[in-house]
């Protein structure tokens, strides 16, 4: 179940926009926010001084790498905290990329858990589909969790 949410959670909807069209009837849950650091090292640090040197660009290593993997976390993470709140959207999205003292960078990611309940009126039914997949699979990971810990009560 949880590969499942994993697979998923880059289908959940994230939008920069702070409103909906009209007609979607939506329940604000709360802010949601991710902070992920992303260490460099001292050979990935000369590695990209050579590759910034010449001009190289090489999103598959180096620091592109890292903090791309750094977004792709402090995704996961706001997705996580959305759908405790009970929501199936995220709204405001903001992204902030910055460097520590130590040079490691950090990506900062915020926005508004939302509950839509006519999600249709913002995406085609695929999406949907996928958006009702991930918010199953954590009610049914949640579900584990509370077995897990002796609540058979459902």
């Amino acid at each position: 179940m949880k590969q499942k949410l994993q697979t998923n959670i880059e289908n959940f909807p994230m939008y920069t926009v702070s409103t909906l069209p009209e007609g979607c009837r939506v329940k604000l849950k709360n802010m949601v926010t991710a902070n992920v650091t992303v260490g460099t090292g001292f050979f990935n640090e000369f590695s990209q001084g050579v590759s910034d040197m010449f001009g190289a660009v090489n999103v598959s290593s180096g620091m592109s790498h890292k903090v791309n993997r750094g977004e792709a976390a402090a995704r996961s993470i706001l997705v996580e905290k959305a759908l405790s709140m009970g929501a199936n959207c995220i709204l405001a999205v903001d992204i902030d990329y910055g460097v520590t003292g130590n040079n490691a960078a950090t990506v900062n990611m915020q926005g508004t858990a939302v509950a839509v309940e006519n999600l249709d009126i913002v995406m085609d039914e695929q999406e949907r589909l996928g958006v009702e997949i991930i918010v199953e699979a954590y009610r049914q990971l949640l579900r584990l969790d509370r077995w897990r810990a002796g609540d058979f009560l459902d």
